[in-house]
């Protein structure tokens, strides 16, 4: 009954739909319909088995609505898969592991319910000179991907870009005063791409209690995107994560989320041409994603210290104001808006030297005018698989 409810509801507002996915690069063609998949990148929690794909059915008029109903065996294990994102036609999807630095190019387009791994990238580190490929950008028919750490996993970090189908380009190095990074998103209007930090693989492979606090880090780097040059680097609080730009046309301003400092920072242009940093609100403890409203009204954060999700109304970029709150379940940490702004999937697994937690899951959060509401009826448990339970990280929606 209430999957049919669902489905009616979802045509009603069909008309409305912007379906401007958030999290994705500008570049990527966007969906012109409500999701039916969502591709979950999966650790095996004991690094026993191999890490996997788990395909899981969103489509409420479905039979199989919020099964998994598919899994993509990654050939290998202990890879600490993370995040990944689509090349710019949508029909592959650029995955890495942040340990073994393997890049796996999967095909979505042949079935979209049964993706495969069209090709495996397995000399990152000696192509590149550089280890855990963290961040997948979309530029037209080319991918360009955030490194955490140089080829021995210390610094300095940088970038790479390479063809859809994966052949190298170049290497794009980090300015020399600000070696760690993150994550990158351009705006294309401005020329402009701006990139964060965070701390390499010497640092993130070992339990967190035993991490280095001085070596995470808080630069924030401003780009001439088109030259691919560095202009300006900006200081933020510790470890500053997603970098989530203003939608609003001729908006020159963004955010990001300081995981380690507890609070969100604004970027923003001056009339000189350069960017000021600077702290606009308090979070909770560790905030470890960043998502942002269709409409560009609200933030959403993810509090992987907290359990909770924070949604910050940032209409007045000066005057960012918490608006709702919503306890999900221990350790939220990724989350995936969908294009028309009503429905949010979150995932609670952040790194396996971090998790805290051994029950992992997907779970479903309405994003309505009063605010956020849990969706019951939506829970994924990923702790049955036959190999037993798999850390739940990165999600996309096809």
């Amino acid at each position: 009954m209430l999957r049919r409810l669902f489905a009616a509801l979802l045509i009603l507002v069909l008309p409305s739909l912007a379906m401007a996915e958030t999290c994705l690069s500008p570049y990527v063609k966007r969906l012109d319909r409500p999701e039916k998949y969502l591709y979950l990148f999966c650790v095996d929690a004991d690094a026993k088995d191999n890490d996997f794909v788990a395909v899981i059915d969103v489509d409420p008029a479905s039979k199989t609505f919020s099964k998994i109903i598919h899994t993509v065996d990654l050939g290998s294990r202990g890879n600490e898969t993370h995040h990944w994102g689509y090349t710019d036609d949508r029909t592959r999807i650029w995955a890495g592991g942040l340990l073994s630095s393997k890049i796996w190019i999967l095909d979505v387009a042949t079935d979209p319910a049964k993706p495969r791994i069209e090709k495996v990238l397995e000399t990152i580190p000696e192509v590149t000179g550089l280890t855990g490929p963290h961040t997948y950008y979309a530029l037209p028919g080319r991918m360009l991907l955030s490194f955490l750490g140089a080829k021995d996993g210390g610094l300095p970090a940088g970038m790479a870009e390479f063809t859809n189908d994966g052949r190298f380009i170049r290497r794009i190095d980090q300015p020399k005063d600000a070696p760690y990074a993150y994550d990158l998103a351009v705006k294309p209007e401005f020329n402009r791409m701006v990139t964060s930090s965070f701390t390499p693989m010497r640092n993130y492979r070992k339990p967190f209690k035993q991490m280095d606090p001085k070596d995470f880090g808080t630069e924030m780097v401003v780009w001439d995107f088109k030259a691919r040059k560095p202009l300006q680097v900006g200081r933020a609080g510790l470890a500053p994560l997603e970098v989530r730009w203003s939608l609003k046309k001729g908006a020159n301003y963004g955010f990001t989320n300081c995981a380690l400092d507890d609070s969100l920072w604004m970027f923003r242009g001056k009339t000189d041409g350069r960017y000021e940093f600077k702290k606009v609100a308090d979070t909770g403890p560790m905030p470890a994603d960043l998502r942002q409203s269709p409409d560009d009204k609200y933030l959403f954060v993810s509090n992987f210290g907290g359990d909770t999700i924070q949604q910050f109304d940032v209409s007045d970029p000066e005057k960012v104001t918490l608006f709702s709150t919503a306890k999900i379940g221990t350790q939220p940490n990724m989350m995936h808006v969908t294009g028309d702004g009503q429905r949010m999937y979150v995932s609670n697994s952040l790194l396996s030297t971090l998790d805290r937690d051994g029950t992992f899951w997907v779970r479903l959060i309405r994003i309505t005018p009063e605010g956020l509401k849990i969706e019951k009826s939506f829970n994924v448990d990923l702790t049955s698989f036959p190999t037993g339970p798999a850390r739940g990280h990165d999600m996309l929606l096809n």
